[in-house]
C-alpha cells in the first residue's frame, strides 16, 4: 500500500474573503508523491471503469473512493484547521468522505441546481477540501454571495429563506432553457473570490460557503482521470 504523506514543507496561505470574512486555506505542494496519487486514480482497480456517478448527491460528474492511506493522512491537518477556523475546542476530526472526482457532465444535461453555486451542508463545523490533480487549464474553485439576500454562507438559520428565494429566482431566470456551468458573477450571484487550479494545490473552506468549480468548457468534458478535471474532494467534521 502506498503511503500518501502530506508535504511537511508546504506553502500555506490564509485568505479572508467576502463581507463575512471567511477564512480559506490554500496549500501548495500538498502531498509528497502526487504522481503516485494520480497513477492510483488512473490505474488501480480498473479506475476508468470504477469512476461512477453518485445518485445520492448533485455532483456533476463521476467519483471514486480515495485510498485509505490518503484519507488517514488528512487527519494531520487538524492543528492547522483548529487554528485558522477558530475550532480550538474541537478534539475529533472525522473524514466523512474523500473521493477522486471528475466534473464532466455536459452542460445540456445539467439540472438547474448544478448551474448555481452550492453549499454542502449548513453545519458550521464541517469543512470541505479540493485537492487539484490537474493544472490551471481545467479551472479552479470560486466563492460567491447571493446578491438579493447578501448571504455567502448558508447556516441552519438562513436555510429556509435561501431555499425559497433561490427556487423562485431559478424559475424566473428559466435556467433550464440555457444550461451552463457558472463561472463568474451573474444576475443572482456575485463572485467574491476565486482560487486557480494548480497541480497538487489544496483549498480548504467551510462546507456552508457558497462555491462552485470553474469548469472550463474549452477543455471538453472528459470523464476519465487522464484527460478530465481530476481532483480529490474531501469533507471533514470537527466535534
Amino acid at each position: 500500500m502506498i503511503d500518501f504523506k502530506l508535504n511537511e514543507n508546504t506553502a500555506l496561505h490564509i485568505h479572508t474573503v467576502g463581507e463575512e470574512k471567511t477564512p480559506i486555506i490554500v496549500i501548495d505542494d500538498f502531498v509528497n508523491n502526487v504522481d503516485a496519487l494520480i497513477n492510483f486514480a488512473v490505474f488501480s482497480q480498473s479506475a476508468r471503469e470504477s469512476f461512477c456517478a453518485q445518485e445520492s448527491d448533485f455532483y456533476p460528474g463521476v467519483r471514486k473512493a480515495a485510498p485509505l492511506s490518503y484519507i488517514e493522512r488528512l487527519k494531520a491537518l487538524a492543528p492547522i484547521i483548529n487554528s485558522h477556523f477558530d475550532m480550538a475546542d474541537k478534539s475529533e476530526f472525522d473524514v466523512i468522505l474523500s473521493a477522486f472526482s471528475i466534473a464532466c457532465t455536459e452542460p445540456d444535461k445539467l439540472r438547474p441546481i448544478q448551474m448555481l453555486p452550492h453549499f454542502d451542508t449548513p453545519n458550521m463545523n464541517q469543512l470541505a477540501m479540493v485537492h487539484f490533480l490537474c493544472d490551471e487549464t481545467h479551472g479552479g474553485t470560486s466563492f460567491y454571495k447571493h446578491k438579493s439576500l447578501g448571504y455567502e454562507r448558508i447556516t441552519k438559520e438562513r436555510l429556509m429563506l435561501y431555499r425559497q428565494a433561490i427556487k423562485q429566482q431559478a424559475m424566473a431566470q428559466k435556467l433550464h432553457k440555457n444550461p451552463q456551468y457558472i463561472n463568474g458573477s451573474t444576475t443572482l450571484f456575485e463572485q467574491v473570490y476565486s482560487v486557480e487550479a494548480k497541480l497538487n494545490r489544496a483549498v480548504i473552506y467551510p462546507s456552508n460557503l457558497l462555491h462552485s468549480g470553474n469548469i472550463n468548457a474549452s477543455n471538453g468534458y472528459a470523464c476519465d482521470p487522464v484527460n478530465g478535471r481530476l481532483t480529490i474532494s474531501s469533507f471533514a467534521a470537527l466535534r
